[in-house]
This record gives structure tokens, sequence and C-alpha cells, in this order.
């Protein structure tokens, strides 16, 4: 896609145009073990889309009653990708090498993460190498899972890591989905999110985006019955010669439904951009709706550009909708009060911006998660 087309006007893709692509070499290895999550009964590594069974340990999902499998597609693979993928998604399901797919059987409650690390290697002689890692989840009814996905790669080399997931919740079920985007400053991450939600089910997403040259997110997500809840989180921090884009779209066609979006940005230098375009839309139908969104975002240096497009289509009449957005450098007021506890303007500044995404953060599941992307923010803002 190219910048004439709406939904990728501020998202620059050309490079990917003119490059010499190449796809996963047989036998391709990259370390995963800084992405550990200490407590997830079960790892999965992808390496350029393929199983790294040597990093990998299933034994811990069947003991927690889940079903995981990488190789063949699962029967609902492809489905959503079909009627509401984009095109990044079609290259996907023509590339895709193994798909994991993860099943939690109905009323099967998992108390631990099931962790999947993506990992992408460079290619040789200034050529981006392709990856296109598929996921499949399925969280039967009355089920409960938690899935937290790493994205990373080797160093500043240049590379494509085009994923995609498609997500079902179905009646009565709980999911919980973090995503950690830490790619080298060489990477193009484009990712594919879809998820149905019945009835009363709940999914709750929570990004952090700190990595690659340029990194988009689509997340279409679809209520598909009453009472259902969705929960979306995102912090973005782009810095120098970063873009980073979330497009997101959220569709309520029924009853007593509820959706909370948060969004935060930070760009802290003036070759940085960050990219919001957050899609709500309550359809006639869905009356008695409670739908809240929020974009807030923090240009650290003159120049530093955001694009942000919070949009709330509201169709039904009896709703409870709200919806903000924020663009703006440090408060003084804020700098005011922190420097009145004896701390230098510096100083001052340097917390402020640390903890403007620790809302979305604070929602990640395990302390030892927590404890590592909050080390990763802090060090993307020295650089």
């Amino acid at each position: 896609p190219t910048n004439r087309a709406e939904e990728y006007r501020f998202t620059d893709f050309s490079a990917l145009t003119t490059a010499t692509l190449v796809g996963p070499k047989e036998g391709a290895s990259a370390d995963a073990s800084a992405t550990r999550v200490e407590d997830a009964c079960a790892t999965v590594v992808l390496v350029d889309g393929v199983l790294d069974a040597t990093q990998s340990d299933f034994e811990g999902a069947a003991k927690a009653g889940i079903k995981i499998s990488v190789g063949a597609a699962d029967a609902t693979t492809g489905k959503q990708s079909a009627t509401r993928g984009n095109v990044f998604a079609a290259i996907n399901s023509a590339s895709a090498a193994d798909v994991v797919v993860v099943r939690v059987p109905k009323g099967v409650k998992c108390a631990s993460p099931v962790h999947i690390v993506t990992m992408s290697t460079g290619g040789e002689n200034g050529a981006t190498r392709v990856s296109a890692p598929r996921i499949t989840i399925v969280v039967e009814e009355e089920g409960e899972l938690c899935v937290v996905e790493d994205f990373a790669g080797e160093g500043e080399t240049e590379y494509w890591q085009n994923g995609v997931c498609e997500i079902a919740v179905e009646k009565g079920a709980s999911m919980k989905h973090a995503l950690i985007q830490n790619h080298g400053r060489g990477a193009t991450h484009t990712r594919t999110t879809l998820v149905t939600q019945a009835e009363d089910s709940k999914y709750e997403v929570n990004e952090i985006s700190v990595g690659g040259k340029t990194a988009r997110h689509d997340l279409n997500i679809k209520q598909l019955g009453p009472r259902t809840e969705t929960v979306l989180g995102c912090f973005n921090l782009a810095g120098s010669n970063q873009t980073l884009d979330l497009h997101s779209k959220l569709q309520l066609d029924h009853e007593e439904g509820s959706s909370n979006q948060v969004h935060k940005c930070i760009v802290s230098a003036a070759s940085g951009k960050g990219v919001f375009d957050g899609n709500v839309q309550v359809n006639r139908m869905a009356q008695r709706t409670d739908a809240q969104q929020l974009s807030r975002n923090l240009l650290l240096v003159p120049k530093a550009t955001v694009n942000v497009k919070p949009n709330l289509q509201i169709i039904a009449d009896d709703v409870k909708c709200t919806h903000g957005c924020t663009v703006s450098d440090l408060e003084e007021e804020e700098l005011f009060y922190i420097r009145s506890r004896g701390l230098s303007a510096e100083t001052a500044r340097s917390l402020l911006v640390s903890g403007f995404g620790v809302d979305v953060i604070s929602r990640l599941p395990g302390k030892d998660l927590r404890d590592r992307v909050n080390s990763i923010v802090r060090t993307s803002l020295e650089r």
C-alpha cells in the first residue's frame, strides 16, 4: 500500500517496494532467552515463522488442560482474515509456514500464560528477510487464557516480520493478551490481529511498542453478542527515525456491550512519528452500551510528529460513550509539583516521561514481565 490510500496516509511502506526481499533461511536460529516469561505454562518460539523446537516447551500446556500445535492450520484458521483482513493479512496467508494453534477446551481455566515469541533474522548482502508468523487462538465456552507475545529480532539488521493472529473468544470465555514489540531499529513490523467475541465474553489486550523502523498494528475486534466486554491498552514510544502506528477497529452490534480504550504515545525525537487511528462503531442494536476512548500523546522535542484520529461513531441512542484526545509537551504544573519535592528539572522531567505509560504497563501479567518492559522503555528513552 502507498500513502495515496487513506488507511496508509501517515505510514510509509515504500521502502519495501524497492528492497530485495528474501524468504526464511533453512535452519535459521535466533536467541530468544531475553524474552523469557518466568511462569509460562508453555513457550512457543518461531524463528522467521518456523518453529524452533530447541527453544520451545509445550510440556506444561497439557498439564494445564490446553492444546497447542504447530504446523498444520486449524479449521478456523483464515476465516476472519478472509472477510476482515487487509493486504498484509493476504500476503501472510500466501506465505505462512508453521501455524501456531492454541485451543482452550470448554470450561478450562488456564492460570499461567502461554508465551509465544516470534524472532526474525536479517538478510545477507543488503537483502530484507521476510517472515510470516501465523497464530490461531480459540478460547471455548467459559474458558480462560492469558497469552504473552514477544516480537524481536537480530540487532539492527533489515527484516520484515508480517504476522497475523486470529482469535475467537466464545460464550462466557475470557482472554488476556499482552504484546511486546521490541524489534531492532532496522526492522519493518506489520501485524494484523482479528478478534471475535461471543456473548458474555471478555477480551483484554495491552500492547507495548518501542522497536522497529516502521511498525504498524491493525487490530480489528467484533462483538458478536450481548454483555460483551473489550479492554484495549496501548503504549507506543517512537524515537529517532521511527514510525509507530496503531489502527484499531471495534464494532459493537449488541445490547449492554462495553469497551474501554486507552492509547498513549511518546515521540522523543524530531524524526520520530506516532500514528493512531481508533475507530469504535456503536451500531443501532447496541443499546445500553458503555464505550470509552482516550488518546494521550506526548511530544518531547520540537518537530516531533503525531497523527491522531480517535473516531467514536454512535448510531444507537441509549448509550454512555465518551472520548478524548490530547497532544502536548509535559505540563508545567506537573513539573513544578515534582520539583517542589527537591528534585532537579532534569530528574523531574525524566520521572514524568518514564511514568507516562505506567497505566498500560501495570496491566501486564507478572512482575517479571512488567520489570522487563520498564527496563526496555528506560533504555529506549536514553537513546
